[in-house]
């Protein structure tokens, strides 16, 4: 699981699974001698939640829990295709191991739920996008932040207009014409007599066999997403498109002589000016609100109570740095009992009002010090 939409996050918060629960998160590097780094940072976040876990649980209990961490830790091929930010979450029954495009804590959290508060940012629309760049020959969604974007996997969704359509069943006047697709196949277009209104029916069947399995992948997502093609094909998809974040602007160019890195440049652009508006507004309606008599609120113990409550519309929690990154620990990473240690107790709190808000269909942002420079934690209230 690498796509996670708001139904992703919250089941992983509302998690019920019997037995001890086992956060562990780390900010990743895509390539360079930093993923080594990674790895040595991993088995030391392994290592300081096996030594809380020894403290209630025997060794094998202890060693079966951890065993897909260190399988991670011991396989160099995913450290090679990691992005921003990689977690994973652990219980008794199973696990779960999520890469994000964007930054998160170094931690290890041992309790009765798991930590998810920093994967809430995704949620936001400020810290990520989605991109999907599309051709006849070729097609690739992509996540990714201010930093290169990820190409994500459409296991189910055809890639090229050769997936959809078969070079036989026309008469020889109306064979088809189009560059090889996936596996090398060849399609020849004629210029016989409605060979480009067949040809034109074939682009529109292929789009609409793309958006449909995208409909599926993008199901529950938020964020803001970039078209990038030649401008015949941006239009015809765009008029089958129900994703409802398409930006309206678009990269109208042929996406097939970009590389990811390229991509990414030509749309950061016209991503980063809607993150910002967005951001600017809610920010600015938070300080609008102040002095309405309680209608907003910077106060950790009475966000945390509102949020139980379902009173919170939406919430801003602090990110540069997390809570969890602020605590003095002798340098070595976070290793937290929930609920045992007082040093933690202020994120517990920031991690309990953004589950609860999202429970109760509130909104979560991780922002910096935009808001409230004092507080880990703002929020504009329902009522």
């Amino acid at each position: 699981m690498d796509l996670l939409n708001r139904s992703d996050i919250q089941s992983l918060a509302a998690s019920e699974a019997d037995g001890i629960h086992v956060s562990l998160m780390l900010p990743t590097h895509r390539f360079g001698s930093g993923i080594q780094a990674d790895q040595l940072q991993w088995k030391n976040l392994v290592q300081g939640a096996e030594s809380v876990l020894l403290q209630e649980m025997r060794r094998p209990d202890v060693e079966a829990l951890l065993a897909p961490a260190r399988e991670l830790l011991n396989n160099n091929l995913p450290w090679q295709y990691m992005s921003d930010g990689l977690a994973m979450f652990l219980t008794p029954a199973g696990s779960q191991m999520v890469r994000i495009p964007a930054s998160l804590p170094t931690l290890a959290a041992v309790g009765e739920h798991f930590v998810t508060g920093p994967l809430m940012r995704l949620l936001s629309g400020d810290a990520h996008f989605l991109l999907l760049a599309i051709s006849q020959g070729s097609v690739r969604l992509m996540d990714g932040s201010r930093h290169p974007v990820r190409q994500i996997e459409l296991d189910d969704v055809p890639t090229s207009l050769a997936d959809v359509v078969e070079p036989s069943g026309r008469s020889d006047s109306m064979a088809r014409s189009l560059t090889a697709g996936r596996g090398g196949r060849a399609v020849f277009y004629g210029h016989g007599v409605g060979a480009d209104e067949a040809k034109k029916d074939d682009v529109i069947r292929f789009f609409r066999e793309v958006e449909a399995g995208l409909r599926e992948v993008l199901a529950g997502q938020t964020a803001p997403l970039v078209l990038v093609g030649l401008e015949q094909n941006v239009s015809a998809y765009r008029e089958l498109n129900t994703y409802a974040e398409v930006l309206d602007e678009a990269v109208l160019r042929s996406p097939d002589e970009l590389s990811v890195d390229e991509l990414h440049q030509v749309a950061w652009p016209l991503v980063e000016g809607r993150l910002r508006a967005d951001r600017t507004r809610l920010i600015s309606r938070f300080h609008d609100l102040q002095g309405t008599g309680g209608q907003v609120s910077s106060d950790v113990d009475a966000v945390s109570d509102a949020a139980e409550q379902g009173r919170v519309e939406t919430l801003f929690i602090r990110s540069d740095p997390w809570c969890w990154e602020r605590v003095e620990d002798g340098g070595d990473p976070p290793v937290v009992r929930l609920g045992t240690d007082d040093r933690f107790a202020v994120c517990e709190e920031v991690e309990s009002a953004a589950r609860h808000t999202l429970a109760y269909g509130g909104m979560v942002h991780a922002t910096s010090q935009e808001v409230v420079a004092d507080s880990e934690l703002a929020a504009i209230l329902r009522y």
